[in-house]
């Protein structure tokens, strides 16, 4: 997250406000005249909205970590109050409502979702499911409502996070497109919520909560049903309002390929997307060609991800292709997009990554995709892909737009 400098000259009490929490949320702990020299702030500036933070309770004070306790009074510390606060986070996916509670520090407080396959019924209904799924929450945790700073909101598609909008869903056959999710969540939920593309907020997720040190360039690639990737750009995702999606889907691959469900032949969606290899690892199944997955598939568990990649190492030939060529694409669409911006690192997002074979094939075909491979060191990070990757993100965005740029 970037943590924009205040100014006692040119900025408002608010603005300095906001820098201070930052800084502290994405340093913490950390001393109070460390605050004011990163920021360029006075010492008492940062001292004055420090003390009214902690009276507020969402910062705590703590002794600093390394210090000479001969040179007299202990220096402390100040850092987030993880659980002053929680936040409620939402996305809307293609299995319906998936919901989480997290504190401040991004750790799981309580998570609810729908559990049956494709589930993407109209706007009323997905609303009123989500209010009843966050009582739930709620009930089951303890979290207190007074204490929920807020909700995030992430689904696919075109997201103006601004206006509040949902522009363009990238769900078929669902009526959500165009509607005002921010000002609907806010009154169905009596709090003030925020929203964000769902690959936005995975991204957004990853780098407030993990706290890892990312170069000023990186991607987010995210694989599910559809294909996106996200550019990184000093701890903000690229664009605002509406723009920066980064939705790939539907990147052509092969004029020859099979038909995707946009219409056109050979989007990078047919290769590895995880509903047309669900797809044809059934139909193949069904075919008698895939013993090991027929087996796996006797106790008429539902496929998945997992399931395809248990075949694979158990000697299905066919799926083990498919999974390949998949992964194979996936490679290709992310050198194209690193030899563009020249992104030191991948953050990759996906169910088929799981697999150590498949993660070490996708990095071979980087390599060999990679124009500038002597001059920039590029690096892969492997995330643990869940179905609650994007509900987190969405608490992320919460504690990003409504905690510490509202404080």
């Amino acid at each position: 997250m970037k943590i924009k400098a205040g100014s006692n000259l040119t900025k408002v009490k608010q603005a300095n406000d906001i820098s201070i929490l930052g800084m502290i949320y994405q340093n913490g702990p950390v001393s109070r005249g460390e605050v004011a020299r990163q920021l360029g702030i006075t010492l008492p500036t940062v001292t004055t909205t420090v003390k009214a933070l902690l009276e507020k309770g969402v910062i705590q004070e703590t002794e600093m970590k390394e210090q000479d306790f001969s040179l007299g009074r202990r220096a402390m510390a100040v850092d987030i109050a993880p659980k002053s606060r929680f936040v409620a986070g939402i996305e809307w996916s293609p299995f319906g409502p998936v919901c989480c509670i997290s504190d401040l520090r991004g750790n799981q407080i309580a998570k609810k979702r729908h559990g049956q396959g494709m589930f993407c019924p109209e706007y009323r209904d997905m609303m009123e499911l989500t209010g009843e799924y966050v009582e739930e929450m709620l009930r089951e945790s303890g979290v207190p409502r007074e204490k929920l700073a807020g909700a995030g909101f992430a689904t696919p598609g075109m997201v103006d996070s601004e206006r509040g909008v949902l522009v363009s869903s990238s769900l078929g056959k669902t009526d959500w497109s165009g509607k005002r999710v921010r000002a609907d969540l806010e009154e169905l939920l009596g709090m003030s919520a925020a929203i964000e593309n769902h690959v936005k907020a995975r991204a957004i997720g990853q780098d407030l909560f993990c706290r890892a040190q990312r170069p000023e360039v990186y991607l987010y690639y995210f694989v599910q049903a559809g294909i996106s990737c996200c550019i990184m750009v000093n701890g903000e995702p690229f664009g605002k309002g509406k723009q920066g999606t980064g939705d790939i889907s539907h990147s052509v691959v092969d004029l020859k390929g099979p038909v995707c469900y946009c219409g056109k032949k050979g989007c990078l969606q047919v290769f590895s997307g995880e509903n047309h290899l669900l797809e044809r690892g059934m139909a193949m199944a069904g075919e008698g060609k895939c013993p090991a997955l027929s087996s796996l598939l006797a106790s008429d568990s539902p496929l998945t991800m997992d399931l395809l990649l248990q075949a694979a190492d158990q000697g299905d030939q066919e799926i083990e292709e498919m999974l390949l060529l998949g992964v194979r694409y996936m490679g290709i669409s992310i050198v194209n997009i690193v030899n563009l911006v020249n992104a030191p690192l991948v953050v990759i997002d996906s169910a088929v990554t799981m697999s150590a074979r498949m993660r070490d094939y996708l990095d071979q075909v980087i390599r060999e995709h990679n124009y500038f491979k002597e001059e920039l060191e590029l690096t892969t990070d492997y995330i643990d892909a869940n179905r609650y990757t994007g509900a987190m993100g969405a608490c992320a965005v919460a504690v990003k737009e409504l905690f510490i740029r509202r404080p």
